[in-house]
C-alpha cells in the first residue's frame, strides 16, 4: 500500500518551513545586538578602571560580566553570518541581509583600526 501523496507534501513543506522566515531581518536585528554587544563591552571596561591604589579590585567585579557579554557577541555575530548568508542565498530579503554584513564589517573595522594605530 502506497503513502498518501497529500500526506508526503505535507511533511515535506513541514520540514522546510524555515526556508519562508524573513532571514534579512533576523540577520539585521542580530548585527544591531552585535552593536549593542559592542557597546556594553565598551561599558563595563570603562566601568572596570579602578581608583588608583584600589588593585585589581574593580576588574575581579566585572569579570563575569564581561565575559558573558563576550559570549552573547560571540553567538551573535555567528548567528548574523549564518542568517545574512540564508537572506542572500534565498530569495527573502537579500538587501537586510547586505545591510546585516555592511554593519558586521563596520563594526570589524571599528574595533580593528584603533589596535593598529
Amino acid at each position: 500500500m502506497r503513502a498518501d501523496p497529500w500526506a508526503a507534501l505535507q511533511r515535506r513543506r513541514q520540514r522546510r518551513h524555515w526556508r519562508s522566515w524573513p532571514w534579512g531581518w533576523i540577520a539585521l536585528g542580530l548585527s544591531v545586538g552585535a552593536w549593542a554587544c559592542a557597546f556594553a563591552l565598551m561599558v563595563l571596561v570603562l566601568a572596570s578602571v579602578g581608583m588608583p591604589g584600589d588593585g585589581n579590585h574593580a576588574m575581579q567585579a566585572t569579570r563575569l560580566p564581561m565575559l558573558g557579554v563576550l559570549c552573547v557577541a560571540a553567538t551573535t555575530v555567528s548567528g548574523c553570518l549564518l542568517a545574512a548568508g540564508l537572506s542572500l542565498r534565498l530569495p527573502h530579503r537579500p538587501v537586510a541581509g547586505a545591510m546585516a554584513l555592511g554593519l558586521l564589517a563596520l563594526l570589524v573595522v571599528v574595533m580593528v583600526v584603533p589596535s593598529l594605530l
